[in-house]
């Protein structure tokens, strides 16, 4: 395909009708590199237009299968496909369902158009309800058991406590240890009480951006000692959506330390903040992404699964726990592993239909 054969008037209402498309459109030559990107796919991961003309797709794009991680890209010569697939650049990833259309040959290879539909919404909302599911029988019977160790706990505590105040020595700090012990046992209790019967919450709205800058302060010592570079690419001026403050400083807050977890010997963290329009809605959306190890694909479906935890000292209900108050916020929360190493936590919520308004007034919003 050659658009340098076309009149002008035929060049730029051509141009006029692929970026009228709501679907993504980016043309290669036979060999491979980008002729032209119109205006969705430029929104959907923004692009410059004049940056990537000319480039490698490869350069630009890292093409994958969302579950097996392989490259897609390049397509068989000759052939035309139609798939599910991950396509991934600096600025972020999205999963498509893309259409690969041959249009020329020649002794270099074959020319077409890669044309795709975002469909990261809908596979995450699939996502997450199944990861909700999963919830239900097993929060009753959570209730039941933290119920039925905290009131015996209460009775030993109070116990060794008055029996270490008529002691000295030795045995009075065993039973200070004893009682540490016991203090782990109640904040056990405590979060299985809070993933089995999570307060209501109050919803007010608020800056998510406000909320990501707490967070990173209370955590700015343990970040510096471990050596992990804090990069903020956030977008000012987001609309307020309605949430707890507390709650999603606390989502927030197991994630990051995940990720710090996940950096044992350094690294970059960035978290990222904008306002991503989808077919069906506008939403607020937060990412974190680490440059750590990365999570082992058989554990990758089951790391929000209450209980379920790769630390020593882990409780596993930190990530259950964050699912469920995005969900009561509103908003949904999947996460990814990165093409270039490490995890992408992404957190999106629904922009109030007067903001969504608004945002469609403002395009400099956007």
């Amino acid at each position: 395909m050659n658009t340098a054969t076309l009149a002008p008037s035929e060049r730029d209402f051509t141009r006029f009708l692929l970026d009228a498309l709501d679907s993504g459109i980016i043309a290669l030559d036979t060999a491979g590199e980008i002729l032209f990107v119109n205006r969705r796919a430029q929104e959907l991961f923004s692009l410059d237009p004049a940056s990537v003309r000319g480039r490698p797709i490869g350069e630009v794009f890292q093409v994958r299968s969302p579950s097996r991680g392989a490259s897609l890209w390049p397509p068989d010569i000759g052939e035309s496909l139609s798939r599910e697939m991950v396509l991934a650049t600096e600025a972020g990833e999205l999963t498509v369902e893309a259409r690969w259309l041959p249009v020329a040959r020649d002794e270099n290879g074959l020319g077409g158009i890669l044309s795709f539909e975002d469909i990261t919404e809908s596979v995450g909302e699939l996502e997450f309800q199944r990861r909700l599911d999963r919830f239900a029988s097993i929060g009753n019977l959570s209730a039941v058991i933290a119920h039925e160790i905290r009131n015996p706990l209460t009775g030993i505590r109070t116990t060794i406590q008055f029996v270490g105040s008529k002691m000295k020595g030795g045995l009075r700090e065993d039973l200070e240890d004893v009682i540490k012990e016991l203090d782990r046992i109640e904040q056990f209790t405590t979060d299985l009480l809070q993933f089995a019967r999570p307060k209501a919450l109050e919803r007010v709205p608020g800056d998510v951006n406000q909320v990501i800058d707490k967070v990173l302060d209370t955590l700015s010592a343990q970040l510096s000692n471990s050596g992990v570079v804090v990069k903020r690419d956030r977008t000012e001026d987001l609309p307020g959506i309605p949430m707890d403050p507390d709650a999603m400083h606390q989502v927030l807050l197991n994630i990051i330390r995940n990720a710090l977890d996940a950096m044992s010997e350094g690294g970059t963290l960035r978290v990222t903040t904008s306002s991503r329009r989808y077919r069906s809605r506008t939403a607020v959306e937060i990412a974190v992404h680490d440059t750590g190890c990365g999570i082992p694909e058989e554990n990758l479906d089951r790391i929000f699964d209450p209980f379920f935890t790769t630390k020593p000292s882990g409780t596993g209900l930190g990530l259950s726990i964050s699912l469920q108050l995005v969900r009561e916020q509103g908003g949904r929360i999947t996460v990814r592993n990165r093409s270039q190493g490490g995890v992408t936590f992404r957190l999106s919520f629904p922009i109030p239909p007067e903001m969504q308004n608004r945002e469609d007034q403002d395009p400099d919003r956007r």
